[in-house]
């Protein structure tokens, strides 16, 4: 059963496949003057489609198993777990949003460290 991709692995990669594309599209369409939100400069946007790419990549080597890619996504969630906690410490009329976004880090990182994840990147 270890060589078998276990299916919390395989949301955690599709979602960040999702989430890369959107980055690299939003960052494109900023680029060709498409999207022309206020305060976001060319370098925000090339910024954002250098992250979108090696997200992408990192999640492509999710899906083969690497440890590495498991790690760099730990490292996201997390990251993405405190800024939700300092958002909500900052912002307390404003708790929907960061409390979502701690919510999805905390099943990622669950969904990430299951029994059958750690056989799966120890293979």
């Amino acid at each position: 059963m270890a060589g078998q991709r276990p299916g919390g692995v395989v949301l955690i990669a599709v979602l960040a496949w999702i989430g890369a594309v959107a980055q690299i599209l939003s960052g494109i369409l900023v680029l060709t003057g498409v999207l022309n939100p206020q305060s976001v400069s060319t370098e925000t946007a090339w910024i954002a489609i250098g992250v979108g790419v090696i997200s992408f990549l990192v999640a492509f080597f999710l899906f083969g198993g690497s440890n590495v890619a498991r790690i760099l996504v730990t490292i996201s969630f997390v990251l993405s777990l405190l800024t939700a906690v300092f958002a909500i410490v900052a912002n307390p009329a404003n708790l929907v949003a960061p409390i979502i976004s701690g919510f999805v880090a905390v099943i990622g990182l669950v969904l990430l460290y299951t029994q059958r994840a750690n056989e799966y990147f120890r293979r």
